[in-house]
């Protein structure tokens, strides 16, 4: 399964998810792989979940 593969499977619940999970479930250059995703259509919310931390979820998922 690639980067892009587990991202679209986390992210694909439509749910928030942190920082720390992304980086344990996607990989430590989830950031990379969700830039790519962008630049592909998908639109992806970022929120500061406190002043360390930020959560990501998906809205749209365009392959």
């Amino acid at each position: 399964m690639t980067m892009t593969e587990r991202l679209a499977q986390v992210l694909g619940d439509g749910q928030w998810h942190s920082t720390r999970e992304l980086v344990e479930l996607v990989g430590h250059r989830f950031s990379a792989v969700l830039h790519r995703a962008k630049q592909k259509g998908w639109q992806v919310e970022k929120r500061r979940a406190d002043k360390q931390m930020f959560e990501y979820r998906l809205v749209n998922y365009q392959s």
